[in-house]
C-alpha cells in the first residue's frame, strides 16, 4: 500500500503476521485487564494474581510469547493460563479478543 501527499510517499505492508497478531492481542488483553482493575475498585498500585482461561491455542501462544510483559504491565505477581476459572476471584470478566472469547480473573494480592 503506497500513498503520496505533497511530494512525500509512505509505503505500508498491510499483511498481518502471526507475531504481529499475537502482539496486538497481548496489547488488547492488557487494556481490558487494566479496565477490569479500575472497574473493580483496585488502586493503581495494587498487585494482582491473574488467571486467563479459554481462547485455545491463539491465547496460549500470546501468553507464552508476551506473558512476562502482560504481567508487568498489569502488576501481576502471578499469571496463569488455565482451561477454566476455578476458585474465587476479586473480579472476573469474559472479553472478546478479536473474536476469541477469553475469561479473565483477577485477585488483589495482600
Amino acid at each position: 500500500m503506497v500513498a503520496e501527499h505533497e511530494g512525500y510517499f509512505a509505503a505500508v505492508d498491510p499483511a498481518v503476521t502471526p507475531e504481529l497478531r499475537a502482539e496486538g492481542l497481548a496489547r488488547e488483553l492488557v487494556s481490558r485487564i487494566q479496565r477490569l482493575r479500575k472497574d473493580s475498585g483496585l488502586d493503581v498500585s495494587d498487585r494482582i494474581t491473574l488467571a486467563v482461561a479459554g481462547g485455545g491455542e491463539p491465547v496460549r501462544d500470546v501468553l507464552k510469547a508476551h506473558g512476562a510483559w502482560i504481567g508487568s504491565e498489569v502488576l501481576a505477581t502471578e499469571l496463569e493460563g488455565v482451561d477454566s476459572l476455578p476458585g474465587t476471584y476479586h473480579a472476573t470478566q469474559t472479553i472478546d479478543l478479536d473474536g476469541i472469547a477469553v475469561d479473565v480473573a483477577i485477585t488483589r494480592v495482600r
